[in-house]
């Protein structure tokens, strides 16, 4: 291990143990204190920052550092995978300061080691800013984590009852145990200990019978986690304080998590939509005992009761435990949906005293939530669904889980998961081999499913006839594609002007996949002459590549998958295509002119994709971009049309101003262009693909909606695409702005119907259903919801956000 700044942090030692010995100084000088009612009494402020995006070995952070006069010292500490001890002494005025650091981990260390970062400053008249924390992991995988769920730190327990404790943890390198220890009345060290295969994420837990001869006081738990390196990470304690019988007259405390928290605004315990055998889940604590918990639904406010559970204690005799938890499965009596309905969470103690979950101000709660039709089935060993698609033939939806190298299976005609089947590194987008146009009750799919690998550079080929399942058969391996710019610049010895080339490497990590293919009599099958398989993907970036584009800034192409994998496909510059067209034109100022080479995997063939410039009949031919706008934002969503010719692009993130980018198989190469005489002259090498949107129609669209793309839908035929942002703007192939429909901001998630097909496919409300996203109280919660007989698809990721869905 070693830190960027050996140097600067020498001379901060020296400054440190020259401040200390002049402060020993003065206090040898001085037998009493003063107290000066002028002294400056406003501590310093001080955060540390984690930096993401390092290279594996690199743990980066910022420590950031405020006073209102003056800062003095300023101390980093990082223990762990690599330590360091980082101190400075100011000798002037510094009232704000950054300071960035790299440190540097042997290669040795596993990834997704911990690294436990405290740093605190103090200001010239000795206030301290407390000790700021922060974990990070080596191999760029999320720290541990580790916290009791329940019960709430505050909680009250009763000498001669128990506590029933959850814990959660979280592990990127897998959990191996999970326990917790306590002091104060009670002495205890408890944990599980799991068994292959592990899981990334999990909960525990555990009773804490608290003796009739225990002291009444303060109750300390501490979770802790040991993953499957054999690391320990401690979580943070909660406090319950003990008190006697003698003491209490309480009331049920219910779903205590919920109060003030608008996140679960008519979700407590529930999500906002639920179907008819959803769950509801009821935690109450009562220094009495809870007797009881249940729940109440109802069809209007005050009326009737539908349908209600309740749970009753299971310990003996019934009450002991002071926090007790459970979840239902309701059973609603409705066959309408969407219906709208009243849910209220209640617990008893053994006092009898009844209480329902409460409001901020102290007014029960009441919930109103939409029933709607549909299954929801937990992920059965955890992770992270990036992308899904539901294939007719198999009545199967495929979903990837990136955090675990695999693609889930479910079946819809049992409502049950699958083996899954295991793919490359990070499956993020996924679509299916397409075998021809089709038709919307009849999509022309194929048997195999094409898998973006964004921890690597390949795509996996699954067949779907492989054993009961499918397995992944194949693994086509992208090209390098690297873009250059020729520029004019003046040279600063001679003073001429001269042609400069410079080199632009982007990541070429596969996103999200579109499969398109250029039919022959509506054929795309394997073996039919003239017709091929053109993917289109969108890359993830990484801040390794060039500047301006080190910003995470990924790219659209596509690849000739069958054309890629002849002899003569390597060496050819229409196996690839890179999406430059958007950017075409030319910047204030300068002029970029494009030049684009394809280097194959195999290390040895190439082709130049788009010439520097090209002789023709009177001149050069040559292509000429706005630089910038050759890059796309991270997370750039990517859709093909139901019959295979289509596909919509939308640029992700939260910047106004995001772009779409159509693009259609069928339109080819534009072979020819009008020269500055007028005069239609053929191009040696086509470069541009009609395709593709052009500049011109991007910023149509931009002018048109000024928005932050969320999700990209487009129907079965592609004639009509559709761009989630505040609102859901209805696109045709030109991008040209058909019309608008409200929309909620809380999901990105949505689709056109799948018989939705043709221009003219109105009403647009019933054509598109939206997709729903909810999560109990868990974070680590990690659900699939199918709707409806149509087959309306919205996977849970773990941050309970719909990361993109499909439907051909």
């Amino acid at each position: 291990m070693h830190i960027d700044n050996p140097n600067g942090l020498r001379r901060a030692l020296f400054m440190v143990a020259a401040a200390v010995s002049i402060s020993l100084g003065v206090a040898a000088c001085n037998d009493t204190v003063s107290i000066d009612p002028q002294r400056d009494r406003v501590p310093p402020t001080l955060s540390l920052t984690a930096i993401g995006g390092q290279p594996d070995t690199v743990i980066a952070f910022t420590t950031q550092a405020e006073d209102n006069l003056g800062l003095k010292t300023i101390h980093v500490q990082a223990i762990g995978a690599v330590g360091v001890v980082y101190d400075t002494v100011f000798t002037s005025a510094v009232t704000d300061i950054t300071l960035p650091f790299k440190l540097f981990s042997s290669r040795s260390v596993p990834a997704g080691t911990p690294v436990v970062i405290t740093a605190s400053a103090l200001d010239g008249a000795g206030n301290s800013s407390g000790i700021d924390t922060l974990i990070m992991a080596t191999g760029n995988i999320p720290p541990p984590e580790v916290r009791v769920l329940s019960p709430t730190s505050g909680s009250s327990a009763v000498l001669g009852k128990s506590i029933l404790v959850t814990v959660m943890g979280k592990s990127g390198v897998k959990i191996r145990s999970l326990g917790l220890n306590t002091t104060g009345p009670v002495v205890l060290a408890d944990s599980v200990l799991y068994s292959s295969p592990l899981l990334d994420s999990t909960t525990m837990q555990d009773t804490i019978a608290i003796p009739l001869n225990a002291t009444p006081g303060t109750l300390t738990i501490t979770p802790f986690l040991r993953d499957s390196l054999g690391q320990r990470a401690v979580g943070p304690s909660i406090t319950i304080t003990v008190v006697t019988a003698a003491q209490v007259n309480s009331v049920p405390v219910v779903n205590a998590y919920c109060v003030g928290n608008s996140a679960f605004d008519n979700a407590c315990g529930h999500g906002k939509r639920v179907e008819v055998s959803d769950s509801v889940h009821v935690e109450a604590d009562d220094p009495s005992g809870i007797l009881e918990l249940g729940y109440e639904v109802r069809s209007t406010l005050g009326g009737a009761i539908d349908d209600s559970a309740t749970f009753v204690s299971t310990t003996t005799p019934p009450g002991q435990l002071t926090f007790d938890q459970h979840t239902f499965s309701m059973r609603l009596p409705y066959v309408t949906f969407p219906t709208t309905v009243y849910i209220q969470v209640f617990a008893r103690n053994t006092n009898g005293v009844k209480a329902y979950a409460k409001l901020a101000g102290g007014t029960d709660r009441v919930d109103t939530v939409v029933v709607v039709a549909g299954v929801t089935r937990p992920l059965p060993a955890g992770g992270q669904v990036a992308d899904a698609l539901y294939h007719t033939g198999r009545d199967r939806l495929y979903l990837t889980n990136i955090t675990r190298n695999q693609v889930e299976v479910f079946s819809l005609a049992d409502s049950s998961f699958k083996p899954p089947i295991f793919v490359g590194s990070r499956p993020w987008g996924l679509t299916v081999w397409p075998t021809g146009r089709g038709a919307p009750t009849t999509p022309a799919m194929g048997d195999t499913l094409l898998v973006a690998n964004s921890g690597g550079t390949d795509i996996s080929y699954v067949d779907l006839s492989v054993g009961a399942d499918g397995a992944e058969v194949f693994r086509y391996a992208l090209p390098n594609i690297i873009v250059y710019s020729v520029t004019t610049v003046t040279s600063g010895a001679s003073g001429l002007p001269f042609q400069q080339l410079t080199r632009y490497d982007f990541s070429d990590r596969p996103q999200f996949l579109a499969a398109t293919c250029v039919a022959v009599a509506g054929s795309c099958a394997a073996g039919v002459p003239g017709s091929s398989v053109l993917l289109a993907y969108t890359t993830t970036p990484t801040p390794g590549q060039t500047a301006p584009f080190q910003s995470l800034n990924g790219t659209i192409r596509w690849e000739n998958l069958t054309q890629g994998i002849t002899a003569a496909g390597k060496t050819d510059p229409h196996t690839s295509h890179f999406f430059f067209e958007p950017a075409m034109g030319q910047s204030a100022g300068r002029a970029d002119t494009l030049k684009i080479v394809r280097f194959d995997a195999n290390g040895i063939d190439s082709a130049v994709v788009v010439p520097y410039n090209q002789p023709v009949a009177g001149g050069f031919y040559s292509v000429t971009v706005r630089l910038p706008e050759l890059g796309f934002r991270d997370t750039t969503f990517a859709r093909n049309s139901g019959n295979f010719q289509r596909a919509i692009f939308g640029e992700g993130g939260s910047v106004f101003g995001s772009r779409a980018v159509a693009f259609d198989a069928d339109r080819g190469f534009a072979d020819t262009f009008t020269n500055p005489a007028g005069v239609t002259t053929v191009i040696p090498i086509p470069v541009v693909d009609k395709g593709i949107s052009p500049a011109t129609a991007v910023s149509d669209f931009i002018g048109n909606t000024f928005a932050q793309v969320k999700g990209a839908a487009i129907n079965f035929d592609g004639s009509l695409s559709a761009i989630r942002a505040d609102s859901t703007y209805i696109l045709n192939p030109l991008l040209r702005l058909q019309g608008v429909l409200n929309t909620t901001v809380n999901n990105a998630g949505f689709d056109f119907h799948p018989l939705n097909s043709g221009s003219n496919s109105f009403p647009l409300l019933t054509s598109i259903p939206t997709a729903i996203s909810e999560s109990g109280r868990s974070p680590f919660a990690i659900r699939l919801s199918v709707r409806s007989k149509r087959r309306t698809v919205s996977p849970m990721a773990s941050s309970c956000s719909l990361l993109q869905r499909r439907e051909a």
